[in-house]
């Protein structure tokens, strides 16, 4: 794929999503639904800063709207990147599994590739979930003190970045197998768990300032 996926327009990625080129897969999704989630909050607080209801909020509370503008900023801008490098991860692992095993030498390049693809391909979209996770810690006090007319987007924000987070996992645990370092496995496998967890967290308590809201 010569063009990455961010440079794609909506269109392009949809259509290329729905074909049946194997990549870009869930991993680049969830990054770019996370990606669509982080702008959603940042959007919030466009639609906050310099309103009458900003300016009355305490001098503490505005540094913090204006730190989790900055975060969510950074976020995207990461996210986005990774829509592309998961894909390469995936790739990566694919050319790892062409290459030729008819010498000893061959199989055993061919088998350090593999390993090194597997960690890739589990590590990316782990630090996908990570991302989103981030994104969620974010966005309580932009639906607490948000603009009240945009405060469904921040929920819409959080609901995007927590399947978001779940869909990264998925992948990381589809990969797990193929990872043979039990250590790094298992390290995986267990942070994925407190990630998720916290994630659901999060989003339970985004949507309950929402709905308290409505």
């Amino acid at each position: 794929m010569d063009k990455k996926l961010r440079d794609m327009t909506v269109t392009e990625i949809l259509e290329l999503t729905a074909s049946d080129a194997p990549a870009p897969g869930g991993g680049s999704i969830s990054a770019l639904v996370a990606g669509l989630g982080s702008a959603l909050g940042q959007m919030v607080l466009a639609l906050t800063f310099g309103k009458k209801a900003y300016e009355a909020l305490d001098e503490g509370i505005q540094g913090q709207l204006q730190a989790e503008d900055e975060e969510l900023a950074r976020l995207r801008e990461r996210l986005l990147e990774l829509v592309d490098t998961d894909t390469e991860a995936f790739t990566a692992y694919m050319d790892a599994l062409k290459m030729p095993k008819e010498t000893e030498t061959e199989k055993a390049q061919r088998s350090q590739a593999l390993a090194d693809a597997a960690i890739f391909s589990m590590q990316v979209p782990l630090e996908t979930a990570e991302r989103c996770l981030n994104v969620l810690k974010c966005l309580p006090p932009v639906a607490r003190y948000g603009n009240k007319n945009a405060v469904t987007d921040a929920g819409v924000a959080a609901l995007t970045a927590r399947a978001a987070c779940e869909g990264a996992l998925l992948n990381v645990k589809i990969n797990l197998p193929s990872v043979k370092d039990e250590q790094i496995r298992d390290k995986a496998a267990s942070h994925s768990e407190a990630v998720l967890k916290e994630a659901n967290a999060i989003c339970e308590e985004v949507m309950e300032i929402v709905y308290s809201k409505l």
